[in-house]
């Protein structure tokens, strides 16, 4: 199969979303961080995701 450049430049922006722990889905859906990561570790690259299918949240480097 031949693809075309528009495919190929596709999957190179696709995004890699971390795993959740429990239940190994995709962790694709950001939430706010809590008042404390945000105002005394701002200075950490963290993020924070839920898994809708475990409800569990999880804080990730980035």
């Amino acid at each position: 199969m031949i693809s075309t450049p528009f495919e190929e430049d596709h999957k190179a922006t696709q995004r890699r979303y971390p795993l959740c722990p429990k239940c190994k889905t995709e962790l694709d859906n950001r939430i706010s961080r809590g008042f404390l990561v945000k105002n005394v570790l701002f200075f950490l690259p963290l993020k924070r995701y839920i898994c809708y299918k475990c409800q569990r949240k999880r804080y990730v480097f980035h």
